[in-house]
């Protein structure tokens, strides 16, 4: 059985306390992301819509999959990963724009994590340069 990758935590918290703008949310997102045994998790977090940050954590979970994950499952195209994200109205109905500008915010902690991966591990990355 393939591992997951490891991921260089204290690396990764400069990144995320030097790119990100709320280190208290970074750091709370990359704890759901990565395991204590420093692995990026094999299964996506939990999503509660109660609490906005577990939506978050479960689309940089889906974005780094994507990048460095050995299960090809998870080297899919993550199309869905959006619909993780806490963009609701008041009336319930979904906001892709919003859903969009969320992503681009969450951007530094998926580059924090990945980055700090080393790139023989980078899995998604091999198998889809095969394709170019």
């Amino acid at each position: 059985m393939t591992k997951m990758p490891i991921v260089n935590v204290d690396g990764c918290l400069k990144d995320i306390s030097k790119n990100y703008f709320d280190d208290i949310e970074g750091y709370s997102i990359m704890a759901l992301v990565v395991k204590k045994d420093m692995t990026v998790r094999a299964t996506k977090p939990k999503i509660n819509r109660d609490e906005p940050i577990t939506g978050k954590a479960a689309y940089v979970w889906r974005m780094v999959c994507f990048m460095v994950s050995p299960k090809q499952p998870h080297q899919c195209m993550p199309v869905s990963a959006d619909s993780y994200l806490p963009a609701f109205y008041e009336n319930g109905k979904w906001n892709y724009n919003l859903a969009r500008e969320m992503a681009k915010t969450l951007r530094p902690i998926e580059n924090a994590i990945i980055d700090n991966i080393d790139k023989s591990q980078w899995h998604g990355v091999m198998r889809w340069s095969k394709l170019i």
